[in-house]
């Protein structure tokens, strides 16, 4: 593009009015490089490095964070203006939509020439508070969603009312057993949906906390979620389970989704073949609780991010497993969640909980 129609461009936008037309000349005609990118190239990857800012000149840009799209950037609009200021990982993905022409200003550059310019600063100020307006109407349009979605499956789990009648009904003991199985997973789930309806309308939902048995409830789990959920009830699943942990205070529903949580991703690391082992162990003030699989482990470039709320490796996967773990014992139960490499292969994931806790 010639320098009189980059001039032209830019002249229009809020970050440069501050400079005169020769200033603009002078900076865009002998220090901006121009790049071209192509349909679905990626421009910067979110978590990826980079202290590069862009502005589009010609083309349609996507943003994206955590896969969900955020909105378009046309032309003459700016993106990456926060690697100029902080050294941190790219916040989103940039995706060309069209064949895109745009400049490129390096940190060094911008403070160099921005700085002459302060009132350059209030513009980016402005363009970084209506992206986060924007971002924040979204998150709120879709908490909404997902809250009127909560509502409606509160009023569909109606029916299950009937396996109190079927109870009263069934002798035999197999069937009464799978009926309080499913009774068990009704009420979880109608009391999830309670907490979650409580935290939408900023209403203190009390937790169910109190002294229960690790051991009972690891029990419950082999004997209800590891033969029916459809990750779990045809692999082989050992348990080794210390005896004489004493009963101590947590929430039962929310270390019980923990588990379930750590085995089903443990049958997703892993073959179908191979085994899964559950341990318990205690010390005078902890019990340890891990899940072993003999899966491909995890890759060592993304250690540090696969706790992070809706990332994912697996196709069809939305993240949310390992942070919902993180989440329960370390925020709600003060305890330590972390994994480790298994020797042979595979992982290994524990988490300790206090065994005198006041959660």
């Amino acid at each position: 593009m010639r320098v009189e129609d980059r001039i032209k461009y830019l002249s229009s936008m809020d970050l440069f009015q501050q400079f005169t037309e020769g200033e603009l000349y002078q900076f865009f005609a002998e220090n901006v490089c121009e790049i071209e990118v192509m349909a679905g190239e990626i421009l910067c990857r979110e978590g990826g490095s980079g202290d590069d800012m862009y502005i589009l000149l010609v083309g349609e840009l996507k943003i994206s964070k955590d896969n969900k799209f955020i909105t378009t950037i046309k032309p003459v609009e700016y993106i990456g203006e926060m690697a100029l200021i902080e050294d941190k990982p790219r916040s989103a993905t940039v995706e060309a939509i069209t064949n895109s022409t745009l400049l490129k200003i390096t940190r060094d550059q911008f403070q160099e020439y921005f700085s002459r310019q302060p009132e350059s600063l209030f513009a980016i100020l402005q363009t970084l508070s209506r992206r986060i307006r924007l971002n924040t109407e979204i998150i709120a349009e879709e908490l909404e969603k997902a809250n009127i979605m909560i509502h409606d499956m509160k009023n569909q789990m109606a029916p299950f009312l009937f396996l109190d009648m079927l109870e009263k009904k069934i002798a035999d003991e197999p069937s009464l057993r799978m009926i309080k199985f499913m009774r068990g997973g009704r009420d979880n789930l109608t009391d999830m949906m309670a907490e979650s309806l409580a935290r939408a309308k900023r209403v203190n939902n009390t937790r169910k906390v109190g002294n229960f048995s690790i051991q009972e409830l690891i029990a419950d789990i082999r004997e209800s979620e590891v033969k029916s959920h459809p990750d779990l009830r045809n692999r082989l699943v050992e348990f080794h389970l210390k005896e004489d942990v004493p009963e101590f205070n947590f929430c039962r529903l929310e270390i019980r989704r923990v588990l379930v949580n750590l085995l089903v991703n443990a049958s997703q690391a892993s073959a179908s073949t191979d085994l899964i082992e559950v341990g318990l162990d205690s010390s005078e003030d902890n019990a340890t609780i891990y899940i072993m699989d003999r899966g491909e482990g995890v890759p060592e470039e993304i250690k540090d991010r696969i706790f992070d709320s809706c990332f994912t490796t697996r196709e069809g996967g939305n993240g949310l497993g390992l942070a919902s773990c993180r989440y329960i014992v370390e925020t709600l139960h003060f305890g330590k969640l972390g994994f480790a490499p298994r020797e042979g292969g595979g992982s290994i994931f524990t988490f300790t909980l206090a065994l005198d806790a006041n959660s």
